[in-house]
């Protein structure tokens, strides 16, 4: 049988806040040979990381190739479950020898992916970071504090790393709670249609962003607050009743969602908007689809969601604004 091979690399470890980290330096192409970037998969659910983007990469790369440029260290994972295949054998003093098994992509891209992405090929020496034996949780965690504004990456993709790391969704972030069950309920009109920022095969068909929803959400949950004394499961009920409701009366709408407004940013507002004024109405209500139909069907016949039709022009938080308080003054609260 042949013996597996492996590359032994010096340098040093220490203490990164309150952290364990190894240091030292390779080629970029040693380092994006050994390497994995874990990208969300928004169907299945796994991966954190935003999508890769080629343009991004090349011109890190045409950076990087200049004479006397530089970068700060790469930072990377060493995962427990991948610990067969590396070691880290500490000498005298902080010196240490880091060794990986060859073939094996050990190191988990925490803040370099877009760095290497373009380096496969090149023999540059980079200096790199590696904390070690970080679970997918702390190192999604340090992710999301390093990349939370940075440039191009989505601030939907961040709201759903805060969703995934928050101990307690529902007392911490409840509008990150009902966000996130309106795209993962089977039963929500919403089902798979919001994005959060990685990759989806249906990405197509996604009709909002996480960011957009959870503020909508957000808006809702404030303007109902000392009003609706029920439980956060009990409050997704009446928003996912309330979103039939309108899925249901202005359904060639809803289905055509390119040629229509309905589900856009000026939609999504100004009917969430109008949700909590329906609520505010009247408290004790029983928040059905069929009450919220009752409510909604007075609409039907007066608004036209068409990106031809009435709110064609309307763009932004005014026109968000416009559109609410068309639809409040047809409904009569």
């Amino acid at each position: 049988m042949k013996k597996n091979t492996a590359t032994t690399i010096p340098g040093i470890v220490g203490v990164a806040g309150g952290l364990e980290v190894f240091l030292g330096f390779a080629t970029a192409s040693f380092l994006c040979k050994n390497s994995f970037s874990d990208i969300l998969n928004e169907d299945t659910g796994e991966g954190y990381q935003r999508p890769y983007n080629r343009n991004h990469s090349l011109d890190f790369r045409n950076y990087i190739l200049r004479h006397a440029s530089s970068t700060p260290p790469l930072i990377f994972n060493l995962r427990n479950e991948l610990c067969r295949s590396w070691s880290i054998q500490k000498g005298s003093g902080n010196s240490a020898f880091l060794t990986l098994e060859d073939g094996v992509r050990c190191l988990a891209q925490v803040d370099c992916q877009h760095r290497l992405g373009e380096l496969g090929g090149v023999d540059l020496p980079l200096a790199f970071m590696i904390y070690l034996g970080l679970d997918l949780r702390q190192e999604m965690a340090i992710f999301n504090v390093i990349n939370s504004k940075a440039k191009g990456l989505s601030s939907s993709l961040t709201d759903y790393h805060e969703s995934k790391l928050l101990s307690d969704l529902t007392k911490d972030a409840p509008h990150l709670f009902i966000s996130r069950r309106l795209n993962e309920d089977p039963a929500s009109p919403w089902y798979q249609l919001i994005r959060y920022g990685g990759e989806t095969t249906s990405g197509l068909k996604r009709r909002t962003s996480f960011r957009m929803m959870q503020k909508t959400v957000q808006t809702f949950l404030a303007q109902t607050r000392t009003i609706l004394d029920i439980s956060i499961e009990g409050k997704y009920q009446v928003v996912l009743c309330f979103w039939k409701a309108v899925q249901t009366i202005f359904s060639d709408a809803w289905k055509d969602h390119r040629s229509n407004l309905i589900t856009k940013g000026v939609g999504l507002y100004a009917l969430m908007q109008l949700l909590g004024d329906i609520v505010k109405s009247n408290p004790k209500a029983d928040f059905s689809i069929d009450y919220f139909m009752s409510m909604l069907l007075p609409l039907k016949s007066s608004i036209d969601w068409s990106s031809q039709g009435r709110f064609a022009y309307v763009g932004g938080k005014k026109g968000a604004q416009d559109v609410y308080q068309a639809l409040k003054n047809e409904v009569s609260l």
